[in-house]
């Protein structure tokens, strides 16, 4: 068992209000409304979209790659990220491949920086099939509506 990474599609005034309210309180109302197959906002691969023990490596080699000015992508260490920089995002996750990352790939600095899952050996086909194309897909379909991601681990 491992620590699953969701990335959540919603509007900017949910995650202000999100925002407001104590760690613990967000988190439950995630766990209720999201995280959980019966909650209210949960559409797999629409509002949800679940990572395993991959995610870590593969958010870490999208920060390397980050050659924007201000490195934007640093934001996916962040738990709630607002459209605006959503959208900023998938202009660059656009465009990324799974080959762009292989150059990025280094076990010991992934240890060094305490990455979750570096300890793990993984295929590239893993990461892209199942990380790198969903951390795609969220961004796409948040920034086609104008929404941000609000990240949970559990």
């Amino acid at each position: 068992m491992g620590i699953v990474c969701e990335l959540y599609r919603m509007s900017d005034s949910e995650i202000g209000k999100l925002e407001k309210l104590s760690y613990d309180d967000a988190e439950e109302f995630l766990d209720e409304n999201y995280a959980s197959i019966d909650g209210k906002y949960h559409k797999q691969n629409d509002t949800v979209f679940s990572m395993d023990k991959g995610w870590g490596i593969t958010s870490f080699l999208l920060q390397q790659f980050d050659n924007s000015e201000d490195k934007v992508l640093n934001s996916l260490n962040q738990r709630f990220i607002k459209s605006d920089v959503t959208r900023r995002i998938n202009s660059i996750l656009k465009s990324v491949e799974i080959e762009d990352l292989i150059p990025y790939y280094d076990k010991t600095k992934l240890l060094e920086n305490g990455m979750y899952g570096a300890k793990r050996d993984f295929t590239w086909d893993y990461i892209d099939k199942y990380h790198l194309r969903l951390y795609k897909l969220a961004f796409e379909r948040a920034s086609e509506l104008n929404h941000g991601i609000t990240l949970n681990y559990h």
